[in-house]
């Protein structure tokens, strides 16, 4: 079954309830939205006190509901189990992009880089969800290195209650529940303990130092293969959410609706230095990376 939400629907409501957390504090940094004394401008960041960047890539699940569906067989047939229904995302294949080489080489053992995606499909889960904050609760985490590099073919993720497996040759997969995403977030704080605003600078050589190693990592897969003229694919900007960012719980309904355009650039605000290098990274986590940042601070 197609799911019926956008990646901006769920995305939103996500990190919206991740903004809660009850043990830690999360703000999502957009771009253009980093202004300092702007309220709900998603600038939220204490840059005096220590944190670390949790960086997501949402994604919609399709919801599968016959035992002829190609990933239950495929697990099936290795003696491993998926129950149906069952979820699945697809990773996007590498002849089309280089998005999942992209964040490979961003979780590196130094960042948090994750796929995030939903436990439902249809509109009235989502807006159920939302109505009981259990969005994060419904929701699966998978680290890009857990899932490695990947060739050309077409590859998901699926995955049931229990279960999550990788596919077209199953591989079983070990993925975060919220339990365990808001767990390892507490454990890399205890051992990042220095200053946000010291270690920004850091982040943005890191950053750009994992763009080229996946830009390298993917022109040398292409040039070991017959050149082939394949379109780059289309930027989603995360900077979407900016739109929506300032929305009440109150206002927010889920709607199916298409991916929505990205907005028309502006020229920045001018800031300090250490806000200037916040909006740096966080621009270069969406535009780069496809990938929304959230700072993550001890309360």
């Amino acid at each position: 079954m197609k799911p019926e939400i956008s990646e901006f629907s769920y995305g939103f409501a996500l990190t919206n309830e991740l903004v809660g957390w009850i043990a830690l504090s999360a703000a999502p940094v957009f771009p253009s939205l980093i202004e300092e004394g702007k309220a709900g401008g998603g600038y939220d960041v204490k840059l005096d006190r220590p944190g670390v960047p949790l960086f997501l890539q949402f994604k919609r699940s399709h919801c599968m509901v016959t035992r002829a569906a190609r990933e239950y067989r495929s697990v099936l047939a290795t003696g491993g189990t998926l129950n149906v229904p069952y979820y699945r995302f697809p990773i996007t294949e590498a002849s089309t992009s280089d998005q999942h080489e992209m964040l490979l080489s961003l979780d590196d053992g130094s960042n948090l880089v994750f796929y995030a995606a939903p436990r439902f499909y249809q509109i009235h889960e989502i807006n159920q969800a939302w109505s009981r904050n259990d969005i994060a609760r419904r929701s699966l985490f998978v680290a890009p290195s857990t899932i490695g590099s990947l060739d050309d073919e077409q590859h998901h993720v699926a995955f049931d209650g229990a279960n999550t497996w990788l596919c077209s040759e199953p591989r079983a997969l070990e993925v975060l529940t919220s339990r365990g995403l808001e767990d390892r977030l507490s454990s890399y704080l205890e051992e990042h303990d220095q200053p946000l605003g010291e270690r920004l600078p850091l982040l943005v050589t890191d950053m750009h130092q994992a763009e080229r190693r996946g830009r390298e990592k993917a022109e040398l897969r292409r040039s070991s293969k017959v050149p082939q003229d394949v379109p780059f694919s289309d930027r989603r900007f995360i900077t979407d959410f900016e739109s929506s960012a300032l929305w009440s719980a109150e206002e927010y309904v889920a709607v199916s609706l298409p991916e929505p355009d990205p907005p028309a650039s502006r020229e920045p605000k001018p800031l300090r230095s250490e806000a200037a290098i916040l909006r740096e990274a966080a621009d270069i986590a969406a535009h780069v990376f496809e990938a929304q940042m959230i700072i993550v601070q001890p309360r």
